[in-house]
């Protein structure tokens, strides 16, 4: 099991001076030599929860433990952790070395070792050679690369990167989010990164925590994130969804549209008031009448990889679908998906609530389960038996019918010799 480097117990964060909150007992635990991500809207507390790990804000309440220890009055630069800004906050007036070994240079670190490290940590950047390169003929990617080797240039035992890809331009910010996860394995440091980009957060991430007004609503994998949202607004800020209204009439079985659909998921209350979640990649087009249900198509738009299509059903519900398939505007078309594809949140659901529901529900599951693995498989050797008794009876029946033809056969031979000595005696 992983070491936890970093723990939240109850952490609050409030200004005394607008008595506004912006971060409401935070708890979390993060494990040694993983990529988290901290996601959300501006203002939503994400970036707080970096600068106290960084020592730059204090916490109203709670307690911060970097590995093990306490760490709520330790300044700063006292502190294992390097933080790369939104800026990268580099020296525009020395050049790409002097830059990487500043720090190495303040502590007072041999010439020969300051060089040293700095190769390598450039080398890791795949900066090598750029040693004497002034700062301001650096490109976006380039100056970032720089900032990371000064960060790791002597392995913190976390690095924390706030929004440090948002200057860069698409391609770019692309690249870089592999070689930020590609460098984060193969050093083995714990990195924490704020983005406010989904996209982001679900590629490069072991855990990602989403973050609302100084809350953590959810956290997971990026899979579980984005395949299990727990309410209304994680659904909507993760990806693109298409969210109706419904009821659970029971479990596997809900209703919406005017119409029952199996499902895949239970453990609510039955007629329960819930939310449905159907991802526009998880729908496609048919005839007319061979959907689920029809729906007019509004508008389209090519985004290169799918067409973005805007359709409405007769309840006048807005559906966002993503296909290879061109569609034609004003066109009456059936909509269609697997039950797998609807996904069931119950109204306004706590990360806690969910997950002690699902608990629940597991084990009940596993109790209802395990009954019905003993009575199928009761069921299964009760088959067994009656097939083989039936077999039996077959078998039976098949040597009587040989019974009867040999004695047939017998009786035959007997009459016709009883026939021929008559005739011989004639």
């Amino acid at each position: 099991m992983s070491k936890t480097i970093i723990e939240f117990k109850n952490v609050s964060k409030t200004y005394a001076d607008t008595d506004t909150t912006v971060l409401k007992d935070i708890s979390f635990e993060l494990e040694e030599g993983k990529f988290y991500t901290l996601l959300g809207a501006s203002g939503s507390g994400k970036s707080t929860i970096l600068n106290i790990i960084a020592g730059l804000l204090d916490a109203t309440d709670g307690d911060v433990i970097l590995d093990d220890k306490r760490i709520n009055d330790l300044p700063a630069n006292k502190r294992n952790v390097h933080t790369i800004f939104q800026s990268y906050a580099l020296f525009p007036n020395m050049n790409v070395f002097d830059n990487v070994a500043f720090a190495l240079k303040i502590k007072g670190v041999d010439k020969k070792e300051i060089a040293k490290r700095v190769s390598e940590s450039l080398k890791l950047v795949r900066l090598d050679g750029f040693e004497k390169r002034s700062i301001t003929k650096l490109s976006g990617g380039q100056k970032q690369r720089v900032a990371i080797a000064r960060a790791i240039i002597d392995r913190p035992k976390v690095l924390l990167l706030d929004e440090s890809l948002s200057a860069l331009d698409m391609k770019l910010r692309k690249d870089m989010q592999y070689e930020l996860r590609e460098l984060q394995q193969s050093l083995g440091i714990t990195f924490i990164f704020v983005t406010h980009d989904q996209e982001e957060a679900l590629a490069m991430s072991d855990w990602v925590f989403i973050m609302n007004e100084g809350e953590i609503v959810q956290s997971g994998t990026p899979t579980d994130i984005y395949d299990e949202p727990i309410n209304h607004f994680v659904a909507d800020f993760i990806g693109e969804s298409n969210i109706l209204n419904g009821k659970m009439i029971e479990d596997y079985l809900v209703e919406f549209n005017g119409q029952k659909f199996e499902a895949v998921d239970g453990g609510m209350r039955k007629n329960e008031p819930i939310e449905v979640v159907i991802r526009p990649e998880d729908i496609w087009f048919t005839l007319p009448n061979e959907g689920k249900f029809n729906v007019k198509v509004d508008t389209q738009l090519f985004r290169g990889v799918h067409y973005e299509i805007v359709a409405y059903d007769e309840f006048n519900n807005e559906w966002l679908i993503h296909s290879t398939h061109k569609a034609i505007v004003g066109e009456t078309v059936g909509l269609d998906f697997d039950p797998e594809a609807i996904h069931i949140m119950r109204l306004n659901e706590s990360e806690e609530e969910f997950d002690a529901r699902i608990e629940e529900y597991v084990e009940e599951e596993e109790t209802v389960g395990l009954a019905k693995a003993v009575e199928e498989e009761n069921a299964e050797e009760e088959a067994a038996i009656q097939e083989a008794v039936k077999e039996a009876l077959e078998n039976t029946m098949e040597l009587t019918e040989l019974a009867e033809t040999v004695n047939e056969i017998l009786q035959k031979q007997e009459n016709e010799t009883e026939n021929s000595e008559s005739g011989d005696h004639k």
